[in-house]
Parts: structure tokens; sequence; C-alpha cells
């Protein structure tokens, strides 16, 4: 494959895999590049955390949670991974819990959401995933594809989808008592903003109550009204697709 792009402006995490020369999702082996960095990885139940590190200046372990998805271990070591490189010091131990590795927790100007970053630049490679985006609309069909293809998690990949494309994208995931975050691309209107629940109307209602884990709605447009709130929205429909995972929570694209 041949990759086009400014070295210049790749992530620190980017850069990583392409000192390593990765040009395929297959070839991101995290385990190899952390032994590579003088890191080894272990996994074991962990109370509280999803992972932890324990490093010298020149070595360190990372204990992964044993209990969780093989998607959210990796997650947790890029993540720990992005503290070795970014906040390495003597007698470095870190713990990470839960809400830190929150994967849409990438806006607070600190160590835990900096590590967030670096950790999602690794697993979905801006420089990897663009050449899957370029020219289409975000949707749950390519959320799923790109998932399937670079194994992670739906709720990362969805993110990074609904930042690569042009187009005015959020992406949004809802419980059955409300919404759970939203994230808008940067061609999204500032003054339009996501509703608190889902639309008694929308498909996804069904969904959210009654589907199993994977079902989907189909790509269709509905009244912009159901999932934005804003100025002149009466008329206005948006193109809208959901999918149920395995939290018993949906996820949704929206575009207008």
């Amino acid at each position: 494959m041949i990759l086009k792009f400014n070295e210049n402006l790749l992530s620190p995490g980017e850069k990583l895999l392409w000192e390593y020369g990765i040009v395929t999702p297959d070839e991101i082996d995290l385990e190899a590049i952390a032994a590579d960095r003088g890191l080894s990885i272990r996994r074991r139940p962990l109370d509280g955390a999803d992972a932890r590190l324990v490093a010298t200046a020149t070595a360190g372990i990372i204990t992964v949670n044993a209990s969780t998805s093989e998607k959210r271990q990796r997650f947790s070591i890029g993540h720990e991974l992005g503290h070795w490189e970014r906040d390495r010091k003597h007698g470095l131990i870190n713990l990470c819990s839960k809400s830190d590795l929150a994967q849409h927790n990438q806006i607070a100007k600190n160590s835990e959401a900096e590590a967030n970053i670096f950790s999602a630049d690794l697993i979905l490679p801006p420089y990897l995933v663009s050449t899957r985006t370029e020219g289409k609309e975000a949707s749950i069909d390519l959320i799923l594809n790109v998932a399937e293809e670079f194994r992670t998690s739906r709720e990362a990949t969805g993110i990074r989808i609904a930042r690569l494309v042009r187009s005015p994208a959020m992406i949004m995931m809802f419980s059955q008592h409300g919404r759970k975050w939203a994230i808008k691309n940067s061609a999204w209107p500032h003054y339009v903003n996501p509703v608190g629940v889902v639309h008694h109307d929308s498909p996804s209602m069904d969904l959210l109550f009654r589907g199993a884990n994977g079902a989907k709605t189909r790509d269709q447009k509905e009244p912009a009204l159901r999932w934005l709130i804003g100025e002149n929205l009466r008329m206005v429909d948006v193109k809208v697709q959901s999918v149920k995972l395995a939290s018993n929570d949906i996820l949704s694209i929206v575009r207008l």
C-alpha cells in the first residue's frame, strides 16, 4: 500500500507506528511494540482499574485487567504506552481507572486524556483509517466494517470516523435512561446540539428497548428535531443510523 501524507502532521501515536513502518491494520501489534520499548505485558484481575503501569526509567510492566474484553485490553495497553512515551520518569507508578480510559474522554488537557488520544491513534491511526473514509459519509455500516478490520470497539471506531469524514456528523451513545455522550466533528455547526433522549417515534427507540446485540436500524432520513436542538430545524431532515451494543446501549450516527 502506498500512503501519501505529511509525516510532520502525524500525532505522537501515529509517529510511533510509522517508526515501525506499519501500513496495514494487521501489523499493529501493541504487545510487540511495547516489548521493543522496554515494557512487558501481564494479564490478571484488577480491582477498580483497567490497567496499571509500574516502571523505572528504562523498563516497566503493564498489567491489564484480564476480565475486560480483548478490544478493551488493546485500548488499555495503548493508553499505558502513551503514559510510558509521554510521562516517563523514574519510579513511575500509574493506576488507570475505567473512567480514565473512557474512549470518549479526549477533551480535558490532562495526562489521562492525552494517553487516551495516544491509544486511539495507535489502534485507529488516522493515516490508515482515512483511506477507508475518503469520499464516504459516516454510517454505522462503515463503522462496523472498520471496527472489524482494526479489531477495535464500535464506540472508538465511531468517534474516529465521525472526526475524519468531511461532512457534518455527530456520534452519540444512549442508554435507556438518556444520552451518555455526544461528539461533533469540526464540520458540525456549533449552534446545533443533541437531544437528551431517543425520540419515541424514531426506529432507534425500538432498537434501544427491544433490539438484540448487533442489530441496527436502516440508514434513513428522520426529522431533525427528533435528534437535535437548534434554530430553523423544523423543516430539516437528518440521516440517522443506530446499532445495539453489548452494553445494552445504542450507538447512533447523525449527519446533516
